[in-house]
């Protein structure tokens, strides 16, 4: 919670080289960020700020990066001597989180980001400004995290192939998102892994992968769903697919991040406008400081030693070390590329308008440094 006046100073650096920098940015900061092509920014007073940087995020696979940012003082060692991350059961909290001022960065689903981002620019005075800045790019998709699966075929049945799913009586559980749940009735996918999930099914089903019935719930309650078979198949990603295949014997359908959806980026850090104007020092440690974890990501060993020690929030199953060195983790990009977040945009808009007026995705972008 951001307690303290405008204007109070972050903590002090341990480098003079980084207080000239600071004081820099803070004399200069609206003209450097449009130097830089970094995108519009608001011309309204600021938030209030804090010394404290809080990050709002749901403990997990993929926000992975910031908890070994945190464990390895990384953040410290950048000048943020006081960051504080909250652990919320969802998505929806998460942004939430972010849009009343309780946090000031959230580690969030780009299905979420997205949607809100063109939501909130249609009814905004200057359409052009983005609501919010994404700091930086953390989770993409590689094979074998985000699965279609099912139970295993009885004697003389098979298990239920990528054709099944077009057929009406085939319910397919899915992640629950309340943002995007305004979508549930329009034929459109409910969220951006049931988006990525349709376009690898269209392989199978053409035009039919529209038809899938979708049901969403907690991915915990996906897998009970499953046993008591009041769905035939469900979507989920790590640790879950791990647990339903360890568990249940369960099996692929279809991995649905492959072909087109290779690569998908899932999760990233982002900020309101009015924050990263005011805290370009904050903005430029932290994205030095996650660059720094998300190389050491890469280092087997690295994620799945923090992975059992993250916060356990209601629900959520828990990560002891045998599943962290088991689970397929994705990977943690050390920079942003924007070609690969405009992928996520037209799949979300052009391919099934689940958003309208797509936003603009380089005005959102934060160049490093801030």
């Amino acid at each position: 919670m951001r307690l303290d006046p405008a204007g109070v100073p972050l903590p002090n650096r341990s480098r003079h080289a980084h207080r000239a920098r600071y004081l820099l940015a803070g004399i200069c900061g609206l003209s450097l960020l449009a130097a830089a092509g970094c995108g519009g920014i608001p011309d309204s007073a600021g938030t209030t700020v804090s010394s404290t940087v809080t990050i709002a995020a749901v403990p997990g696979v993929d926000d992975a990066g910031i908890y070994l940012a945190q464990k390895d003082g990384l953040f410290a060692a950048e000048g943020l001597t006081s960051v504080r991350i909250v652990a919320e059961k969802n998505q929806a909290q998460v942004l939430n989180a972010l849009q009343s001022g309780q946090a000031d960065i959230a580690a969030s689903d780009y299905g979420d980001v997205f949607y809100q981002q063109a939501y909130q620019q249609a009814r905004s005075k200057n359409p052009r400004q983005p609501i919010f800045r994404i700091l930086a790019d953390g989770y993409d998709a590689t094979a074998g995290v985000l699965e279609v699966l099912t139970l295993p075929g009885k004697p003389g049945k098979q298990a239920l192939s990528p054709l099944n799913l077009a057929d009406p009586h085939v319910h397919v559980g899915i992640p629950n998102d309340d943002y995007l749940a305004k979508l549930k009735g329009s034929g459109a996918p409910p969220s951006l892994d049931a988006a990525a999930a349709t376009n690898v099914l269209s392989n199978y089903l053409g035009n039919a992968a529209d038809s899938v019935q979708w049901e969403a719930m907690p991915q915990s309650e996906e897998i009970t769903a499953l046993q008591q078979h009041k769905v035939q198949a469900i979507l989920v990603s790590e640790p879950y697919i791990y647990r339903a295949e360890s568990l249940d014997g369960a099996v692929e359908v279809v991995d649905a991040c492959s072909g087109n959806t290779a690569g998908l980026p899932l999760l990233g850090y982002v900020a309101m406008s009015a924050w990263v104007r005011d805290n370009p020092a904050a903005v430029a440690d932290f994205q030095a400081a996650l660059a720094k974890a998300q190389a050491e990501a890469a280092v087997t060993g690295k994620v799945q030693g923090v992975l059992p020690g993250l916060p356990r929030v209601p629900g959520a199953a828990k990560i002891n070390t045998q599943t962290a060195d088991l689970i397929t983790i994705g990977s943690y990009p050390t920079s942003t590329t924007v070609a690969n977040l405009q992928a996520v945009v037209r799949l979300l808009s052009t391919t099934y308008h689940m958003i309208a007026n797509a936003p603009l995705v380089p005005p959102m972008v934060v160049g490093p440094g801030g």
